[in-house]
């Protein structure tokens, strides 16, 4: 993927969010319970796809399907089924549209990844709905707090990572939290990736 493509997609999102005077966005902030601050969900956006798309890169995947996904209207995204919306520490939020598989999103590879226009790494939460808008059925939370629940044990053990879900706090959005177990953990899984993903960001 290259960075024209990505500057590309940067500029017709942040143009249709402006267009709209921020007012999805706002909506899903305020769905989720975040502060009304879409600016910081805008440019949180922004840097979770920029940072999905370059370790898709180093894994050798397609991004372009991807890329397409990620509409500020989610309506318009016609593949798409699922918003997960990233705490960045309380510095940003990004959200990302999925379809049903969301083969390319590693949650593993983006909780360790740092930001370092906000000098935090990785995310707090994830907050996980529909983009219908429609309430999460018991069997789409059972099979997402499954697909999640490999994706991050696939990198970090129990002893390294407390997760945990909580469906009951917002009718129909899954909440996804994560913490470290011991404060140097991200640092030590900060490997050859997550540094070779830092150095071709900039």
């Amino acid at each position: 993927m290259s960075s024209a493509t990505l500057k590309r997609w940067m500029l017709k999102f942040r143009k249709d969010a402006e267009a709209d005077n921020f007012g999805l966005f706002r909506a899903h902030l305020h769905r989720l319970g975040l502060p009304d601050e879409p600016e910081l969900l805008l440019a949180g956006t922004i840097d979770v796809v920029i940072a999905s798309a370059a370790y898709a890169s180093l894994d050798k995947q397609s991004f372009g399907a991807f890329l397409k996904l990620q509409r500020y209207d989610p309506s318009k995204a016609t593949d798409a089924k699922y918003a997960l919306t990233f705490d960045l520490c309380g510095k940003a939020f990004g959200r990302v549209l999925v379809t049903k598989q969301a083969d390319i999103l590693d949650l593993a590879d983006l909780y360790g990844h740092p930001w370092e226009d906000y000098k935090v790494c990785g995310y707090r939460s994830i907050s996980i709905t529909r983009t219908d808008n429609k309430k999460l059925s018991s069997r789409e939370l059972t099979r997402l707090e499954k697909e999640v629940t490999y994706d991050l044990r696939f990198d970090y053990t129990e002893e390294e990572l407390y997760l945990w879900f909580d469906d009951q706090a917002i009718e129909g959005v899954l909440q996804v939290g994560v913490q470290d177990r011991e404060g140097e953990v991200r640092r030590r899984k900060l490997k050859t990736k997550s540094r070779a993903v830092r150095q071709g960001t900039h």
